[in-house]
């Protein structure tokens, strides 16, 4: 069911950034209350999202963004933040649980340097780029866990989110609406990775 506090634009930006959000955070890292919970790309479609998840579930979590987003995903929930553009996170935050990496090793090797912030038996959830087989033996080297990630349907979660967000636990951040002729500025300015919140396509425009 749609939240009923969303309209259709906002709703539209829930189910696959959503499911992803709360599947990484509650199927596969498993979060538990006062756990530090380090994610990447905070402020994107699913980063926002897994922001307040998180902290529904009573993480810490800290949050990596340029620093105009700070104050936002303090709101948010974000107990601490770091802007990856002016320091290297792995010299701000040490003895993190979960690393969610929105990012991928593409990206400045983020999957890998993220490695060095998590405590023994921590998990890394590489979602973009996957485990490569070197990322693998520097985890195992490392004394961590790392795994891919692969949103899958779920129809019994997106009750729980739509509750969540009807509640006032989460909010939906929906940067623009394009027209479908835009489609390819939407998938670009994604791929920048520079968004707040989630861009959302108009099928009818």
């Amino acid at each position: 069911p749609k939240p009923a506090s969303l309209d259709h634009v906002q709703a539209a930006a829930v189910p696959l950034a959503g499911l992803t959000a709360w599947q990484i955070l509650i199927d596969t890292a498993n979060v538990k209350p006062g756990q530090r919970v380090l994610i990447h790309a905070a402020a994107g479609g699913v980063g926002h999202l897994a922001v307040q998840f998180a902290r529904h579930l009573g993480a810490h979590v800290i949050a990596t963004a340029t620093s105009a987003k700070h104050g936002w995903l303090r709101h948010l929930g974000a107990a601490e933040t770091i802007d990856y553009t002016a320091a290297s996170f792995e010299e701000m935050v040490k003895d993190v649980d979960v690393v969610v990496d929105l990012v991928g090793d593409e990206h400045a090797s983020t999957s890998t340097r993220s490695l060095r912030v998590l405590k023994p038996g921590g998990l890394l959830v590489a979602v973009p780029s996957g485990v490569s087989p070197d990322l693998s033996d520097r985890a195992q080297a490392a004394g961590v866990c790392v795994t891919p990630f692969l949103v899958e349907p779920d129809g019994a979660a997106l009750p729980k989110i739509a509750s969540l967000i009807d509640q006032g636990a989460v909010s939906v951040e929906v940067e623009r609406v394009l027209p479908l002729d835009q489609a390819a500025e939407a998938h670009r300015r994604g791929e920048q990775g520079h968004t707040r919140g989630k861009l959302v396509l108009d099928l009818q425009s």
